[in-house]
């Protein structure tokens, strides 16, 4: 079958330019132009770049905390502090204002982790997070790949069957042709010219739904590959390139190795085995180091360029903390994430198992395809051949148009045979496809 090209110009939008406005698509083509102008793939990506972050901000948890206090207390009546009988040469208890009515303090602080558990490891998971989400990004884009797969194929099978719709309209249009011309001579019923005519107005309205479903296969694409409404599209791929192709051959083991499922379970599993490293380490003791200096101003008003009250202090140290009753609820911490690990473990091999059998079953159903589709490719040429001679025979009188009928409708089951032959192809190559993760 000869490339199939498809131009399709929208009359509302105006006149287009065939420099801007047309667009030769190959399949792939179609599909990287879709993952370019997609607004959902570009959402998906923001996915990584939020992992990427997440990445980024553990890191800082790295670096020591700093943080500088300024605090001004200003007291209108200083409070008066009793000093008992007996002291400072007292005989009797007295009221002392003792103090400064302006206290002022600057100061710097750092912690500083020295070490923590689990931090580094928090690290390597937000890592893993981040592989995780390029390969959900993977499997979105295969979901949008077949998509526009399915459209760009489907545009190829509402061709086919608008180019056969056309034929027979033609065909049924030289049979009233026929019918009228043995009317006119006496040789035929007037029920039977009826019956010619009302043949070809409805294979006419059958083109006309066709074509319809044509049309909106285009747009179904356009939107897919989200392009101009008023773009002209020119499809380069034919849809029985398989004459071309060799039937795929038996799946190895390794078949399903680049399926995006399979990676994703992959990491998950690395992810978990992280997590329950994390909860050991939870055991472990947290040492940190702290240290502070401050500027105190202690004086009678806001007299801040007086040397004479400012007073400086400052300190340093270290901090253990051992967890006590935390170790006792991490146990079951740890126990889930064995547990979790090793549920992911046998969902790991179950995929694994069932995605070998996926690309094993499509492989056989491509192969099926591909041959039931030449067989009936050769049928579909026959009844071709058939239907020529039937004709010559009818225009010679040598039988009625209710026995060229009868031809007609083992055409139309050939064409029909063909038609779905072509489909279940289109439809095993896609599945194959994708059940080999090479899309």
């Amino acid at each position: 079958m000869k490339k199939l090209v498809i131009f399709l110009f929208i009359a509302a939008f105006g006149k287009l330019s065939a420099q801007t406005d047309t667009l030769k698509l190959s399949l792939n083509q179609a599909m990287q132009l879709g993952i370019i102008n997609r607004f959902d793939v570009k959402a998906n990506r923001m996915d990584i770049d939020i992992a990427k972050n997440n990445l980024l901000k553990s890191k800082k948890e790295l670096l020591p905390e700093l943080t500088v206090n300024g605090k001004l207390t200003y007291y209108g009546q200083i409070q008066p502090s009793i000093i008992p009988a007996g002291y400072l040469g007292f005989t009797e208890p007295k009221k002392i204002a003792i103090g400064m009515k302006n206290n002022t303090a600057l100061s710097m602080d750092m912690n500083y982790t020295i070490y923590k558990p689990g931090l580094y490891t928090d690290l390597k998971i937000f890592s893993n997070n981040i592989e995780l989400e390029k390969e959900k990004n993977n499997q979105s884009d295969l979901d949008i790949k077949i998509e526009i797969a399915v459209a760009y194929d489907d545009i190829l099978l509402a061709s086919l069957q608008y180019e056969i719709a056309r034929k027979n309209e033609s065909r049924y249009k030289e049979y009233y042709g026929l019918a009228q011309g043995k009317y006119d001579n006496g040789a035929l019923l007037e029920s039977e010219l009826f019956l010619a005519e009302l043949d070809y107005k409805n294979s006419e309205a059958n083109t006309v739904k066709l074509k319809q479903n044509y049309l909106l296969s285009i747009q179904k694409l356009r939107n897919r590959i989200m392009i101009p409404w008023q773009s002209v599209i020119v499809l380069t791929d034919s849809l029985l390139s398989f004459s071309t192709a060799d039937a795929p051959a038996g799946v190895s083991s390794g078949a399903v190795a680049n399926r995006s499922e399979i990676k994703q379970l992959t990491i998950q599993q690395a992810v978990y085995l992280l997590q329950l490293k994390k909860a050991k380490q939870s055991y472990l003791p947290t040492l940190s180091l702290f240290a502070n200096y401050t500027q105190f101003f202690q004086g009678p008003e806001l007299d801040y360029a007086n040397s004479f009250y400012w007073a400086p202090v400052n300190y340093i140290g270290i901090k253990l903390s051992i967890p006590i009753t935390g170790s006792l609820k991490n146990i079951n911490s740890v126990n889930e994430c064995k547990l979790a690990s090793a549920q992911l473990a046998l969902n790991l091999k179950q995929k694994t198992a069932d995605m070998l059998y996926e690309a094993e079953e499509t492989t056989t159903e491509l192969f099926n395809a591909k041959q039931n589709l030449a067989v009936a490719k050769d049928n579909y040429l026959l009844s071709q051949k058939v239907y020529e001679l039937k004709k010559q025979q009818y225009n010679s009188g040598s039988f009625s148009y209710e026995k060229l009928l009868d031809t007609e409708k083992s055409f139309s089951a050939a064409e029909q045979e063909y038609i779905t032959a072509v489909y279940a192809y289109q439809v095993a190559t896609i599945n194959y496809h994708k059940a080999l993760g090479d899309f």
